[in-house]
């Protein structure tokens, strides 16, 4: 079976991109011949393409930006269209447009679209784009309900062609790791007495990064044991690093930078921190319970991925004195507990997962 894949970009931080490399990974891919056509990776971040490559799958790598992705696919899939199941993740109102281009130029695929995202409100431009997935796709996905909603309709979920792919990660690289936990304690001076929340992902405003720094700011106010390690890069860096300066935490906060072994990271952590503006479900979530790490995030992630007991939620309009205190309340210290047994009843295990979505393959295919 010839499948292609369309995601945004090669580089590790992007959560879309790495939902796409652990499903690739933990496939048969001697039953599915894969081409992945992407954005190339962002020069501040690692490339996932290695891994993907050494696996068999063939990458077709163009200009990271919209209007050229958008003309690049269009040269692609008018000399490609033998393609049996074409899987497309997207998050904007413009995929609907590239939907009916892929229907236009290959009539004879099953295309599969795939939400990743939820950011208010619904504009009309929205509404049409709703019109548009629903005319041009066969099957529908979203990374939780909330997502699925939100770009191709409120009343999708009541289609029987829609279904919830969960962000599943690795449970083999995904766990409690007291040795990792030490290792990356020690390299950045962090003692068994300190107390460490912790971010991973894109420095952005999607992530409400200023605010986290606020949190912090009130944390390490009224305990001098609390540090703050953030891990990942982006455009709101500067600014970041400017308001550590100025609140005088240049040595609580420390910017790791992209780093690729994320699971070592998150077992550092008493907390994880997570207090965004929009997402749809965030696979650092699952990542943070798959390493036993307690999770405080804003209200406005969606509880899809919220698991296990070790999450919970706040509104960002709650006052910064009562996000410290949860903080403290819930942070653990020491090694993390393992949640594997409730996230793999739940299908958040990569390889079940995979499996379940080759089942899809299958059935929409035709057996092809």
């Amino acid at each position: 079976m010839k499948i292609l894949m369309i995601s945004n970009h090669l580089g590790v931080q992007s959560g879309v991109q790495r939902y796409a490399q652990n499903l690739l990974l933990n496939m048969d891919l001697t039953r599915y011949r894969v081409d992945l056509f992407v954005g190339r990776c962002p020069p501040d971040q690692a490339s996932s393409a290695p891994p993907l490559e050494a696996a068999g799958v063939r990458i077709f790598a163009v200009p990271d930006n919209k209007k050229d992705r958008t003309r690049a696919l269009w040269r692609h899939l008018r000399t490609h269209r033998d393609y049996d199941i074409i899987h497309y993740h997207t998050a904007s109102k413009i995929g609907a447009l590239t939907c009916v281009m892929i229907r236009a130029l290959c009539p004879k695929a099953r295309l599969i679209v795939h939400s990743h995202i939820v950011y208010p409100p619904i504009t009309l431009a929205w509404h049409v784009a709703h019109r548009l997935y629903q005319a041009t796709a066969d099957y529908f996905l979203g990374c939780g309900l909330a997502a699925g909603r939100f770009v191709f309709g409120s009343r999708i979920d009541r289609k029987p062609n829609f279904a919830v792919a969960c962000n599943a990660v690795d449970r083999s690289r995904f766990h409690p790791d007291a040795d990792a936990r030490a290792r990356i304690r020690a390299q950045y001076g962090i003692a068994d007495s300190d107390r460490l929340a912790g971010f991973v992902g894109r420095l952005n405003h999607q992530k409400n990064p200023l605010f986290l720094l606020q949190v912090f700011g009130a944390l390490a106010k009224a305990d001098p044991a609390w540090k703050l390690l953030l891990v990942g890069t982006g455009e709101m860096e500067a600014e970041m690093r400017r308001t550590v300066q100025q609140q005088g935490l240049e040595t609580r906060v420390l910017f790791a930078g992209v780093q690729t072994d994320v699971p070592a990271y998150m077992n550092a952590f008493d907390l994880f921190l997570l207090p965004s503006n929009f997402e749809g479900s965030p696979v650092t979530l699952v990542e943070a319970q798959g390493c036993g790490v307690p999770c405080l995030t804003s209200t406005n992630v969606p509880d899809d991925g919220a698991v296990t007991e070790l999450v919970h939620f706040l509104p960002l309009s709650a006052p910064l004195s009562r996000w410290a205190d949860t903080a403290r309340a819930i942070a653990g210290q020491g090694p993390h507990a393992d949640h594997w047994d409730r996230l793999t009843a739940a299908g958040y295990e990569q390889r079940d997962a995979a499996r379940r979505m080759e089942r899809l393959y299958d059935e929409l295919a035709g057996g092809r």
